[in-house]
């Protein structure tokens, strides 16, 4: 019968040779979610950034404006406070690609 020990995954998760494994996939992401942003980048800041949380490492599309979730998700149509009414936009899932999620 197999056993199953509560603290396994505690303890192989920080493995130098784990952490550098999910650091170095973590940067191919990155990656590969730069260039598919690149390819739809028409202007602004948005950018990809990677950071190493041990055991872990997340990598974030960041925009200043605040436009991230609308990036990655799209957003239905609005009108801004001048009365300027903006059209809907599809999801880039950029991030979501990049992870081969979608």
């Amino acid at each position: 019968m197999a056993a199953v020990y509560k603290r396994v995954n505690a303890v192989v998760s920080h493995l130098p040779g784990v952490r550098d494994s999910v650091y170095n996939e973590a940067q191919d992401i990155a990656g590969r979610a730069r260039g598919l942003l690149a390819q739809h980048r028409v202007s602004g800041n948005s950018s990809v950034e990677i950071a190493r949380q041990s055991p872990d490492a997340v990598v974030s599309l960041v925009d200043p404006g605040g436009n991230a979730m609308a990036i990655e998700y799209g957003r239905g149509e609005y009108e801004r406070d001048d009365g300027v009414r903006v059209g809907a936009m599809s999801g880039l899932y950029i991030l979501h690609r990049a992870a081969g999620l979608r």
